[in-house]
């Protein structure tokens, strides 16, 4: 398992999880590879949203980014968009572009620890 500080990058526990829940190895992989293509243009929307201080439409992003990161065991990334989130309940704009950029970074180190376990 990768890991970065204190928070796992990637946990296959929670894929493992997910195919045992599904009863399929591969809906779990297909589950990961279609995570992966979407998050650089979703990591973007992220960006981009929280920027022009677009609350509602960050918000949305971030929620969705969260549960996913959460299916495919991105662990430091979930934190990542808790905290961003917060930052965006509480009505922090400077603070949630700061968390946004850190979501983008965990986002990084999971797309690269995900793409070697998918590799195996």
């Amino acid at each position: 398992m990768a890991t970065e500080g204190d928070a796992a990058v990637f946990s296959v526990f929670r894929l493992l999880r997910l195919a045992e829940d599904l009863e399929s190895d591969a809906v779990a992989i297909n589950y990961a590879s279609a995570f992966l293509d979407m998050l650089p243009a979703c990591i973007e929307r992220l960006l981009s949203t929280v920027r022009r201080g677009n609350t509602a439409a960050a918000m949305d992003t971030v929620l969705s980014l969260k549960v996913r990161s959460f299916m495919v065991g991105g662990l430091a990334m979930e934190q990542s968009c808790r905290a961003l989130e917060k930052c965006l309940s509480d009505g922090a704009p400077s603070s949630a572009v700061t968390a946004a950029q850190h979501v983008a970074k965990e986002a990084h180190a999971l797309r690269l620890a995900l793409e070697e376990f998918l590799r195996q």
